[in-house]
């Protein structure tokens, strides 16, 4: 395979990604754009289109195929977008559209799975019986290998873990229901709490960053993200018993979240039994994992239960 390449595309509710990978993981080249979806669905495509034809050009190998990672349910036998909230995006037929701008072919995975798969066949999730990864990043992805099978259930949902209700009188979700996990520790919710509490508009990279520098309502954003980001570890450490945790996305490169308080908090949550036994760290990929992930669809094969 020494001379061949896919691209992985990691289109998020901010960025969209996109990546020439070898067979060993390595990323040939990347480019990174806003997503800028409020143009809406075909104009999204039409610019990723254009990625794909900049990196086939940018290479000498032969591009075997193009992934994209999307931020929801995806049905890759159809081609389908099933239902991307963070991107507004539903039953959108997204190999056809992609296949006739570049005429390749192209393969769709949610965007956390992506990252899972290549935490585990690049990164150290394959020591594992049970891994869990997960995304935060705009939203929360994440993603289950039991045994060497990739998990997405009968119905192809997966673990939804952004979903799991951790504040029932909270926010608005862009699922329609409130107080979902990824309202509170996504790029998203700590944007919208330091409007709400800071009445600014910043990123979550800046709250972070004022953190640092001492501001206190900063401070106080970032130890309700660590705390909430605890309660959920726990309650999927509890459901599901892995052996390992990964976490990756734009959010986790703040190395603030993993800091002893988070460890403690976990602790203190998890069941009796567990106390001590599973591994919680930053993912080894970094901000590129759904890239490379999403190129495994080209490179391995994977059960998938």
């Amino acid at each position: 395979m020494e001379n061949y390449a896919a691209i992985g595309i990691d289109a998020g509710g901010t960025n969209i990604k996109a990546g020439l990978v070898d067979a060993q993981g390595n990323l040939l080249s990347v480019q990174v754009v806003p997503t800028r979806k409020e143009q809406g669905s075909e104009q999204v495509l039409a610019l990723i289109g254009e990625m794909i034809a900049s990196l086939c050009a940018s290479s000498a190998r032969k591009v075997l195929g193009v992934s994209v990672a999307l931020p929801g349910g995806v049905d890759d036998q159809a081609g389908k977008c099933l239902y991307c909230p963070n991107l507004g995006w539903k039953e959108l037929p997204v190999r056809e559209i992609l296949t006739a701008l570049t005429g390749l072919s192209v393969r769709l995975v949610n965007d956390a799975n992506a990252a899972c798969l290549g935490e585990y066949f690049y990164g150290k999730g394959r020591q594992a019986r049970a891994f869990l990864s997960i995304t935060l990043g705009t939203g929360i992805g994440s993603a289950l290998v039991l045994q060497n099978q990739l998990y997405t259930g009968p119905f192809g949902a997966g673990v939804e873990a952004g979903h799991m209700v951790v504040e029932p009188a909270g926010a608005l979700c862009n699922c329609g229901r409130r107080g979902c996990w990824e309202t509170i520790v996504s790029a998203s919710g700590i944007v919208r709490r330091a409007k709400e509490k800071m009445h600014k508009e910043l990123s979550a990279k800046e709250v972070f960053q004022l953190a640092r520098e001492g501001d206190p309502q900063a401070q106080a954003i970032v130890e309700e993200t660590i705390f909430y980001l605890a309660i959920g570890l726990a309650n999927l450490i509890n459901l599901f018993s892995p052996e390992e945790i990964r976490i990756g996305g734009g959010v986790a490169q703040a190395e603030e979240l993993f800091s002893k308080e988070l460890y403690a908090r976990v602790e203190e949550n998890v069941y009796p039994t567990l106390k001590g036994k599973v591994k919680i760290e930053q993912s080894s990929l970094g901000y590129y994992s759904g890239i490379i992930g999403a190129s495994t669809l080209w490179f391995h094969d994977i059960n998938i239960i």
